[in-house]
């Protein structure tokens, strides 16, 4: 049994691929596709939208089930930039903004921020579609905190790593909590 991840970003792919695998499916992603796949625009006004549109646009006989992710990024600080288009920062940057790039600009627009004030939290949105076309959607929050300077190396594809302060930088423990997340969503 296959699943499409509706995705082509790296950390995505190490995220959720050991996480389907654990349920019986072998995963394929869009870099899997014909050469000629574009990118969806994502230009809904909250993650789930644009995770919908993903799992929607790519669900077919070919592809029964498919997964849909996009995750924005709130810091508080900021009042709630940079958003549902976090990694072009609602479109400060381009879609290949490189990671050191993205963390360069975070610290400077943080850098007057005292330490209590660092909060952040990821919005996620998951939708998975089953081969009866059944949309399941779910949005999950992740707060954590946003350290002054790196206090780790960046995982290729998601700078705010090396910053990130109160949620699992191990990603056997990140995937552990998303199978209990999907445990009490109740669909896998």
């Amino acid at each position: 049994m296959h699943i499409l991840l509706a995705t082509r970003n790296r950390w995505k792919i190490q995220l959720f691929t050991p996480v389907f695998q654990s349920h019986g499916f072998d995963v394929l992603t869009l870099h899997d596709l014909a050469a000629n796949t574009t990118s969806l625009p994502e230009n809904g006004a909250t993650a789930l939208e644009n995770a919908l549109t993903k799992a929607r646009h790519y669900h077919s006989p070919e592809y029964p089930w498919v997964f849909g992710d996009d995750a924005g990024l709130e810091i508080d600080a900021l009042g709630g930039e940079p958003g549902v288009q976090a990694r072009r920062w609602g479109g400060y940057f381009s879609d290949d903004v490189d990671d050191q790039t993205w963390l360069d600009y975070l610290l400077m627009r943080m850098r007057d921020v005292p330490p209590g004030e660092r909060t952040a939290a990821f919005v996620a949105g998951w939708v998975l579609i089953d081969p009866a076309g059944e949309a399941y959607t779910r949005e999950v929050r992740a707060p954590f905190e946003i350290a002054a300077h790196p206090i780790r190396p960046i995982a290729p594809g998601s700078p705010i790593t090396a910053v990130r302060i109160g949620l699992p930088n191990d990603l056997s423990r990140r995937q552990a909590e998303i199978r209990a997340e999907w445990k009490r969503w109740g669909i896998l």
